[in-house]
């Protein structure tokens, strides 16, 4: 003799009608629910009517939300027909089979909580794999703010502490006094805030072959800009005194390398605390 076919739609309404005293119990609204288990009001509406049969999720974060056990309503869920939970919330991760590649891929938005279309799988030590669009989502947004973390410090590091950084970097054997046995990076500076920025042949400003010279056209070596970074040897105290555009001055010379070429740069040209740290980390020159 068989039996009787289960009653599916019976079922449903009484797993909705069970689902809606609880709602009404609570007195909380559809709108309410509807923020926290991130399921529509009209969604809702159909569950408590047993219209709809909602996923095993669905039914637990209702029952959490409205403060009750959701042990007691699994079996109603199971009488309505529906396809067991993913169960891959709860299995370890592991590699090498084909059910992983599945897993790794997240559930589809058809077998997924409505609203929430990510897998949470635990792992030992408590911590959760987030696996599904969401979860790649947030990967790729993690990976994207460290890159743009790493490019900023790349690019403010040097402009936010000008006056010590490249001097103390890369210096050498300052102690032992030979002349040219030591090394550092110096950032050209350039008083005018005009010319800051623009590379241009006003705002460039002129290396010199000889030290000992008048600082002009005759004894332009070449030319560089606010900011460059220069690879220097040593410095000497008692050269041609160099005036900037604010009027400030001082002798002293920094011997740099250019274009695979050993110029020098007026000490007037760097910020005056990174000048102060270059002529201590570096020898003087040998005469």
């Amino acid at each position: 003799m068989t039996g009787q076919r289960p009653d599916h739609g019976a079922a449903a309404r009484e797993l909705g009608a069970a689902l809606r005293g609880l709602q009404q119990r609570s007195g909380r609204t559809l709108r309410s629910l509807e923020s926290e288990v991130r399921i529509s009001d009209s969604s809702l509406s159909r569950y408590f009517r047993g219209e709809t049969v909602p996923s095993w999720p669905a039914v637990r974060d209702l029952c959490r939300a409205l403060k009750a056990d959701p042990v007691p309503f699994r079996a109603l869920w199971e009488a309505t027909g529906s396809t067991p939970p993913d169960e891959r919330e709860a299995v370890p991760v592991t590699s090498g089979t084909a059910g992983d590649a599945a897993a790794d891929a997240g559930p589809s938005p058809a077998t997924a909580p409505e609203g929430r279309p990510w897998l949470r799988a635990p792992l030992p030590g408590g911590r959760v794999l987030v696996t599904g669009r969401a979860g790649a989502a947030t990967v790729t947004a993690a990976v994207g703010v460290l890159v743009v973390v790493a490019v900023l410090l790349f690019l403010l590091w040097p402009r936010g502490a000008p006056d010590a950084a490249p001097a103390a970097q890369g210096a050498q054997g300052a102690a032992d006094g030979t002349g040219g046995s030591s090394h550092a990076g110096v950032l050209v500076h350039n008083v005018e805030e005009a010319c800051q920025s623009p590379r241009t042949t006003r705002c460039a400003l002129s290396l010199a072959y000889n030290p000992y010279r008048p600082y002009n056209t005759t004894n332009s070596a070449g030319r560089v800009w606010h900011h460059d970074l220069l690879h220097a040897t040593c410095t000497i105290a008692n050269g041609v005194t160099v005036t900037d555009e604010n009027h400030e001055h001082t002798s002293i010379w920094i011997r740099v390398t250019h274009d695979e070429k050993q110029l020098w740069l007026p000490g007037i040209r760097v910020h005056p605390d990174q000048l102060t740290q270059l002529t201590t980390v570096l020898p003087a020159c040998a005469s």
